[in-house]
């Protein structure tokens, strides 16, 4: 039942499945060696992934719908930057108020503009193209699996790149770590503190824009309401096993897109139950979250019982 795991086109389709929870968890990793909870992730995804449709649907162009929606995903993140960082508001609770008129509002642009709750298949958009790498295309196997994704996969490696380049070998990645450590040491240092956390906020929404855009522009060439189904707030439990790391953060959404992937060959290959399979993936995150967390308590619980010796 399992012959599928030595496919490429297995392989190749958890690459696509890992692409936009690993955008998403690159916005939670750089929240959170900002200092910052962002709880809206999810609903700044679906919000870019309906601004990118309809950018691209009525322009023409879908370099226009790409930037309609980077600015949408940098705009939301500035409101909730703007009512945690000036208005001191809760973070939590503006994450949830992000999610709620994502959820609501995209349905009732819907409705507007396309005339159906469900999705925007009336509107012809853009749509990020598949890219074929020469001479990689030719190789056996490696080729089928690594050739052929989709643009905004390639991107995203190339954004973990970028990311842990930004975080760990530039003074502004100094100054987003110094600042997520100590506010008041930070800025006894001569460091803005405002303006580096609205800066890693805009990172967070071009990563989140692109993450969405990927969903409608990208694996699919509309939007349907709520097709981020949860994306976002597992980018939040990726985020928990790479604690702010770029490159952990992959890996472990490269967890993601596996079961994800197995998810979907459970489904046509084996009898299982479609609700036993469908809770797969969840479980199997939450499985390693816990085996992870469990271990890094080992050692910390080591370390101390070493320096008490």
């Amino acid at each position: 039942m399992l012959e599928f795991l030595i496919s490429p086109n297995f392989w190749a389709s958890v690459l696509a499945s890992t692409t936009p929870v690993l955008l998403a968890t690159l916005a939670a990793n750089i929240m959170t060696k900002s200092g910052l909870f962002n709880l809206g992730i999810e609903g700044t995804m679906l919000i870019c992934a309906l601004a990118g449709v309809l950018g691209s649907a009525f322009s023409g162009s879908l370099l226009v719908g790409a930037l309609v929606g980077v600015f949408m995903g940098v705009l939301i993140s500035f409101v909730l930057g703007y009512f945690i960082l000036k208005m001191n508001a809760p973070m939590n609770a503006c994450g949830v108020a992000i999610n709620l008129a994502a959820t609501g509002g995209t349905v009732f642009i819907l409705v507007m503009v396309c005339g159906s709750k469900n999705n925007s298949t009336s509107l012809v958009s853009g749509s990020f193209p598949n890219i074929d790498i020469p001479i990689l295309e030719n190789i056996p196997v490696l080729g089928e699996i690594l050739s052929g994704q989709n643009f905004v996969t390639y991107l995203s490696w190339f954004f973990v790149a970028a990311c842990y380049f930004i975080l760990y070998h530039t003074k502004l990645g100094l100054n987003i770590r110094a600042v997520g450590e100590n506010e008041e040491a930070a800025r006894s240092a001569g460091i803005n503190v405002l303006v580096t956390k609205f800066i890693a906020l805009a990172m967070c929404g071009v990563f989140c824009a692109f993450g969405g855009m990927y969903l409608s522009m990208g694996a699919m060439h509309s939007f349907t309401a709520g097709m981020v189904s949860g994306r976002g707030f597992l980018s939040l439990a990726m985020d928990a096993i790479a604690q702010g790391n770029p490159l952990v953060g992959c890996a472990s959404s490269f967890l993601y897109g596996f079961s994800d992937t197995i998810t979907v060959y459970l489904q046509l290959y084996s009898d299982l139950d479609l609700k036993l399979i469908s809770a797969f993936p969840y479980v199997f995150i939450l499985v390693v979250l816990i085996i992870i967390q469990a271990c890094r308590s080992g050692i910390e619980a080591r370390k101390q019982r070493n320096q008490v010796q």
